[in-house]
């Protein structure tokens, strides 16, 4: 091989491995939900926090291994339950699962601390 030959080999390798290490798509910006657009930011420490416009909407949580796990707080719902969160009474567990690409979720929710109810979803898909 010529030095021409090598010296692009090694550029290519240099451009794929830089490629394959580029970071993940992070979650900061608007998603289209279930429940509106929510405005996501995602921390450098993985902590996940946003808004949503039903009743004055928030969300808590940290991102792991693909999944965000928190909270949604809101200033009325239609259950209050018996402990507040971040000021509010309105809240519940949320769990979001992202997809490969990074540009969607598949998502359940609760009311409160209790557990997961069957058709309680919250999907969301990237708009920016």
């Amino acid at each position: 091989m010529t030095t021409k030959t090598l010296a692009a080999l090694a550029l290519l390798s240099t451009a794929a491995l830089a490629q394959a290490a580029a970071p993940q798509k992070p979650l900061t910006g608007t998603w289209t939900t279930d429940f509106g657009k929510v405005r996501m930011v995602e921390g450098k420490q993985g902590e996940v926090s946003g808004t949503y416009d039903t009743d004055d909407g928030r969300i808590t949580g940290s991102l792991a291994n693909g999944v965000i796990s928190g909270f949604w707080v809101e200033s009325a719902s239609d259950y209050t339950c018996d402990t507040a969160k971040m000021g509010s009474r309105h809240w519940g567990r949320i769990r979001f699962e992202l997809n490969s690409a990074g540009s969607g979720w598949t998502g359940i929710w609760s009311y409160c601390d209790y557990e997961y109810v069957e058709g309680n979803l919250w999907n969301g898909k990237r708009t920016d």
